[in-house]
């Protein structure tokens, strides 16, 4: 851990001398013959790289019975391949002061990894390795099988992970791959042989995309990259293919799940957002940012109802929401409920102030002129989806935001009538509250504990 750190010291105290911005980065597209999609985002002087292998296999694509297999196959890729056991894997990223990290979400799968430009070869054989060649052990595939069962079942889960789970169920049902999870029943069914099915079926390199951030040298980064990914090759070819509407929530509904023994109640919110495509999107982003500060000051300074409370804007190919989440005592749940009711009425029938909106345009210009580790800037540019010109010119058109490009936003987006809200607690504990909650969505473990 050491070396790690220093290096780690090293590079941030080089960012501090170099000082380049992320306005100055320059975009490179290409693909190999196999398919794979090379992104190279030309960064810095910094001697490092982010290096990201995006999958195009994430929950979308998870048939009925195969909930949590696009994170299982993720993380399961880390636990050993064909050149290099988890041990070896393991001194090879220390050696090489890198991390390497895997991870799923609703659209895809990516493995990432940082390291030093003179460390290049080493580590697109150590990550050519993963991906290409992972031997799935069964014994550590029954352990990551039972983690799953023993800390993601109902009557153990932590009350906001609970909320959010019922979130997904409520919004998209049990026929939307989204609306699903995993249960002890399905996990039991899955065997090496399982995961290396959906392995082989996903990780293609026509399914793939390799993105590139950082100070390098372009014929000897595409000579590499040519020699770890040129000849993969995979029996299915095509790129996978899924259509899903986007969630509609006209009305507000709330769903409540039982939690014994829960000392407080988890609230999570959901509201529809645009997508990052939508002309809406930065007067959205700047209003949610602003709506983020009232919902503190009201709910949290003024209301004293939780300790934080944050709206979340979470964008993807078929969902885009954002989603307010909180925890509060027990005895406080319906009347946090009635004030976040009252806050939202209020933010929406209000209108923003010029000096609201320049202060918030001004911490996100600096934030964004703070980016400087490749694996920040290649988060902001993702070419995978943004456009990288307008990404370039993002600050311009965050100052060129008018007061009533703002109020448009909260008028469409930020609507008092329309919400899903699902509350995890203890029913015990507010059964009268309860009462009071007009057309209440009583949930169980069931609900979930099936494919469709």
């Amino acid at each position: 851990m050491k070396r790690i750190k220093t290096l780690t010291i090293l590079l941030a105290c080089c960012l501090l001398s170099f000082g380049t911005r992320a306005q100055d980065a320059t975009y490179e597209t290409y693909t190999l013959k196999n398919g794979l999609r090379v992104y190279l985002i030309h960064y810095g002087k910094l001697p490092a790289l982010n290096v990201k292998l995006v999958l195009n296999t994430g929950e979308k694509n998870e048939n009925p019975g195969q909930q949590g297999y696009s994170e299982i196959v993720a993380n399961a890729l880390l636990l050993g391949n064909k050149k290099y056991d988890q041990e070896a894997q393991n001194n090879m990223q220390f050696r090489l002061g890198a991390n390497l990290s895997a991870s799923s979400s609703k659209d895809n799968t990516t493995l990432t990894m940082n390291l030093l430009s003179r460390s290049l070869d080493e580590g697109f054989d150590l990550l050519s390795s993963v991906v290409l060649s992972p031997t799935f052990p069964k014994d550590k595939i029954e352990l990551i099988k039972s983690q799953y069962t023993d800390f993601n079942s109902p009557s153990k889960m932590d009350i906001a992970d609970l909320a959010d789970v019922y979130s997904d169920y409520f919004i998209y049902g049990i026929s939307n791959p989204f609306g699903r999870y995993y249960y002890k029943n399905q996990l039991q069914k899955i065997t090496p042989e399982v995961l290396r099915e959906y392995y082989e079926f996903n990780y293609t390199p026509k399914n793939c995309n390799l993105v590139i951030c950082g100070n390098f040298e372009d014929g000897p980064l595409k000579a590499t990259i040519e020699k770890y990914f040129g000849s993969w090759k995979s029996t299915y070819g095509d790129v996978n293919g899924v259509s899903m509407d986007q969630p509609v929530i006209k009305k507000k509904e709330t769903g409540f799940i039982n939690r014994r023994g829960a000392t407080q109640c988890a609230l999570q919110w959901s509201k529809t957002a645009p997508s990052v495509k939508d002309k809406d999107y930065l007067a959205f982003t700047i209003a949610n940012k602003i709506f983020n500060v009232v919902l503190f000051k009201e709910i949290r300074e003024k209301g004293g109802k939780t300790y934080g409370i944050r709206s979340n804007y979470a964008h993807s190919q078929f969902s885009n929401l954002f989603q307010v989440s909180c925890s509060v005592r027990s005895n406080e749940m319906y009347n946090t409920m009635e004030l976040f009711d009252k806050t939202l009425k209020n933010f929406s029938a209000g209108t923003v102030e010029e000096k609201e909106l320049k202060k918030v345009i001004y911490e996100e210009t600096v934030n964004i002129k703070r980016l400087e580790m490749p694996d920040a800037v290649s988060g902001f540019f993702n070419p995978l989806v943004y456009n990288f010109e307008k990404r370039k010119n993002y600050i311009a058109d965050l100052n060129a935001l008018t007061l009533e490009d703002i109020n448009k936003a909260i008028r469409k987006y930020f609507t008092p009538d329309s919400y899903k809200l699902v509350v995890a607690g203890d029913e015990s504990a507010v059964k009268e509250q309860l009462q009071k909650i007009q057309g209440l969505v009583k949930f169980n473990a069931a609900d979930i504990e099936r494919d469709n």
